[in-house]
């Protein structure tokens, strides 16, 4: 769809790949050199005086790219902060809404959450003294109504929820505002890891309710690796979660006055502790300029065009399972290969110049990102698969 202002990676000089690794790290806007050049040419000329200075202010760049970011995610611009990473952001807004006590402590996450998902949230029960806390879903790909009733079953026990958006492994978009609604019901909070789903799925977190949401920026979003990443706090929490301080965190106003004491900004802000580079805001800045230029929904209609032209020709195949829910979905096609070497089958797939990626033991991931990816690769990848019959016997 944009595909002329991406760079997509090269095989050798002049061979790309089939790239449909997007769901793990998008591809390079052509554009994003020229931002990060510009911040490298802010600091050559300015140093520390392109924080205040009327040509950079990076003092509030990340707050200024706030605007951008906030339809994709479906929330005010205030609820949404540009900081750190994943997996730091999830600790910040743990260690604020948390809270167990003797009766209330479970935390319910997916089946095989994102692994770094499942440290944090077991550093936290262990750190207050619950370590059995973490209770995983008793299904890998479950219905909203499983999700549910699993709700419903631990009742005033649960602390709270954490699901991913779009599950890593299996591309499951898992129905937020529902299960947060009944998460709501039995008094516990409900979060959500956005990586998977931010850029990929429409999202509108502010209106179903979403206490909290972390994500990074490196996949549909197209960052750049180790991108700055985000974080989301509805409104009705600023004011009553605790928060771990950090300087950057303080209201701009006060900042640079270097008092003792910590005055939160008055919104989701006040959960930042360092300030985020000019140089990673940059490349952020380049995608998010893409996505202004387009109709969301039809967007996100072309991507699950692109996922259903892919899934009804894996579909035909006897050998291929797909894992991922046929309606509930985003880009990303999990599959696996029911052939006597599925990793062969996999290396094949590379050699013929088609990047997707493997999960131990057995599930490969495709991801045909509408941005970027055209018809006419699904349907060679797609034939590439089928082809693979020939390994099965």
């Amino acid at each position: 769809m944009y595909r002329s202002l991406f760079s997509i990676p090269r095989r050798d000089r002049d061979k790309e790949w089939v790239y449909f690794c997007g769901h793990s790290l998008g591809a390079q806007p052509k554009a994003a050199p020229s931002y990060v050049r510009r911040a490298l040419e802010q600091w050559s000329w300015e140093g520390v005086g392109a924080y205040f200075s009327k040509r950079s202010h990076w003092i509030d760049y990340a707050d200024r790219l706030r605007s951008k970011l906030a339809p994709l995610v479906g929330a005010s611009p205030e609820s949404v902060a540009i900081a750190h990473t994943l997996t730091t952001n999830l600790h910040l807004l743990l260690a604020s809404f948390y809270r167990p006590t003797p009766r209330r402590y479970y935390i319910l996450t997916e089946q095989h959450p994102f692994p770094s998902d499942r440290y944090a949230l077991q550093s936290w029960a262990d750190k207050l003294g619950y370590p059995d806390a973490v209770r995983e879903l008793p299904t890998l790909v479950p219905t909203t109504e499983e999700v549910i009733a699993e709700i419903e079953k631990i009742g005033e026990r649960l602390s709270g929820v954490w699901m991913s958006g779009v599950h890593y492994l299996t591309g499951q978009y898992f129905d937020i505002e529902r299960i947060t609604t009944a998460a709501h019901r039995v008094g516990a909070w409900a979060g959500w890891d956005l990586a998977h789903a931010v850029g990929n799925v429409p999202l509108q977190i502010e209106a179903w309710n979403v206490d909290f949401a972390v994500w990074c920026s490196y996949k549909y979003l197209n960052a750049g690796p180790g991108a700055v990443g985000g974080l989301y706090v509805h409104p009705r929490r600023w004011e009553e979660a605790s928060i771990l301080a950090g300087w950057w965190g303080n209201r701009l106003e006060t900042r640079f006055l270097m008092r003792a004491t910590f005055e939160p900004a008055p919104d989701a802000r006040a959960w930042m502790h360092s300030n985020p580079s000019p140089l990673l805001l940059g490349a952020l800045e380049a995608s998010l300029d893409i996505f202004s230029l387009l109709d969301l929904q039809a967007y996100y209609a072309q991507v699950r065009d692109l996922h259903n032209r892919l899934r009804v020709q894996l579909e035909g195949c006897p050998f291929v399972e797909i894992l991922t829910p046929r309606v509930q979905h985003g880009a990303q096609v999990s599959f696996r290969l029911k052939v006597p070497s599925p990793r062969q089958a996999f290396e094949i797939l590379l050699d013929q110049g088609f990047f997707v990626d493997w999960r131990e033991p057995d599930v490969i991931r495709a991801a045909p990102v509408a941005l970027y990816n055209q018809p006419d690769e699904v349907d060679s990848f797609a034939s590439a698969v089928v082809a693979l019959e020939r390994i099965r016997a």
